[in-house]
């Protein structure tokens, strides 16, 4: 994990601004705490690339555990990684959190990558290493002030480089072939989300039986709780996705197949949801649909707490998961749980649920040449 000078502090910030605009607390307050805290210019050193944990202490089995073949889970989760006082029981949540997929590696059933959102703590951060994966890899980490302030406002943090990194962290048990990570343009962003330095993320990763696969994560702008205007936080929002998509195009362009999950913040606004889905439809030039969609049929299931906190993922439709064939191999949802739903007492580990997706890999099998009949 990695720990830089002036880190807590800038975790302190962001949350403290974030807080400001959900609570309807005065914007100012970001500006004294900005200088008690010393935030001035404190960013300094570079993501960890993947390599193994080899002297973290793995929970057993440290394996895989039980795999179909041919087969890849995702979860994605945005645990809310914020520091106290403005998130309270926050580490004993994250280490909830760690230990039930600590707990899940032990049976054997733990998603073989995870994606985490708002992981800004050392205890979000952590979460990796305690549940046993043996790759561990963070998002971007910093991000330049804009090259122009006109139209901007400096109160919400839009004219200043980022003060915290992306939040974003990928686990994976699958050996990790190659990295590239970006952070979104400093002018695409809006209100207090341009403290973060909100990107994308993504990994090439080597399955058991099915070759490379590229899992990709992002956290894009979000509405009310930035405290910019529709307008503009619609508009950031509209960017983040283009670039989101041409980076994905990019990726895709190599023939692999293509998994990119995350907190998408589209909600129920048909607005974002038609800018998504033009952007990733540059993707591979076909419609789009979440792979949660595709992968459930009404009804599907007899656990009604599990359908329950489905429905919920569906509406809320801010955590969303989609897929984009290979050239050589498709990649089909077939199946989806939810580890981190409501609890027995109604309450939830984050202000997200975390769900599962699990992906079939099947190579194109080549056509047969028609043999000619009289």
């Amino acid at each position: 994990m990695i720990l830089h000078r002036g880190r807590h502090a800038r975790e302190f910030l962001k949350a403290s601004v974030r807080w400001t605009a959900r609570d309807r607390r005065p914007v100012w307050l970001a500006v004294p705490l900005a200088a008690a805290l010393g935030l001035g210019g404190a960013i300094g050193g570079e993501p960890r690339d993947p390599v193994p944990i080899a002297a973290a202490p793995l929970p057993e089995p440290a394996t895989a555990g039980a795999r179909e073949p041919g087969t890849i889970s995702i979860l994605t989760y945005n645990v809310k990684g914020l520091p106290w006082p403005l998130a309270s029981n926050r580490p004993q949540a994250l280490r909830r959190i760690a230990e039930r997929l600590a707990g899940m590696r032990r049976e054997g059933r733990q998603p073989h990558v995870v994606v985490l959102q708002e992981a800004f703590t050392a205890d979000a951060k952590a979460i990796g290493r305690r549940a046993g994966y043996p790759f561990v890899i963070e998002g971007p980490y910093a991000r330049r002030a804009p090259s122009h302030s006109g139209g901007r406002d400096w109160h919400l943090g839009e004219t200043s480089m980022a003060v915290v990194d992306s939040g974003l962290v990928l686990l994976s048990d699958f050996p990790v072939l190659g990295v590239e990570r970006a952070a979104f343009p400093p002018e695409d962003c809006a209100g207090y989300d341009c403290l973060a330095a909100k990107g994308v993320l993504i990994a090439e990763l080597e399955t058991p039986d099915r070759g490379p696969v590229l899992v990709a994560t992002t956290h894009l702008n979000c509405q009310s709780a930035s405290g910019a205007p529709k307008a503009r936080t619609t508009a950031a929002f509209g960017r983040q996705a283009a670039f989101l998509g041409a980076f994905l195009a990019r990726a895709h362009a190599r023939g692999l197949p293509v998994v990119v999950a995350g907190d998408f913040n589209q909600g129920q606004r048909p607005r974002r949801a038609a800018l998504l889905r033009t952007a990733l439809g540059e993707v591979n030039g076909l419609p789009v649909r979440d792979a949660l969609s595709r992968s459930l049929l009404p009804g599907a299931s007899d656990d009604p707490a599990r359908n329950a906190d489905l429905a919920a993922i569906r509406e809320h439709a801010r955590d969303l998961q989609f897929a984009f064939d290979g050239t050589n191999a498709r990649i089909v949802p077939v199946g989806a749980e939810v580890p981190f739903g409501r609890e027995p007492d109604g309450r939830m580990l984050s202000d997200h649920m975390g769900y599962t997706i699990r992906y079939r890999i099947e190579p194109f099998r080549a056509l047969r040449p028609r043999i000619a009949t009289n």
